[in-house]
């Protein structure tokens, strides 16, 4: 049996970041794969931004829906994002991710094990 949600009803929370918010569209418990971890909303302020953090074992594949701002790496690379844009990170990859706009940034985030 296949199973429906809708997005509309699903829950906003915190992220583990100090800031945004996000809901959880699928975790891991409902799809029955080893490799599947999260698909998730995030929702990121006017000007704030999510820390440098990393997924262990993780490749986190980043859609952005709405707004623009920055994606810097540990080694103070940095990217430019805009509505549209798509960003791969691979397992371990220390990233950051920043909204210089004056909107609510919106992104999709599908997690994958390596």
């Amino acid at each position: 049996m296949f199973s429906k949600n809708n997005l509309n009803k699903i829950p906003v929370e915190e992220t583990p970041h100090s800031t945004g918010s996000r809901k959880i569209i699928v975790n891991k418990q409902e799809i029955p794969s080893k490799y599947f971890e999260a698909l998730t909303y995030g929702y990121l302020p006017p000007t704030e931004s999510w820390s440098l953090h990393k997924h262990e074992g993780i490749v986190e594949i980043c859609l952005v829906i709405k707004g623009s701002g920055n994606i810097v790496d540990k080694n103070n690379n940095l990217e430019t994002f805009e509505t549209g844009d798509r960003f791969i990170f691979p397992p371990d990859t220390e990233h950051a991710i920043i909204n210089t706009s004056k909107e609510i940034d919106e992104f999709f985030f599908f997690r994958l094990k390596a």
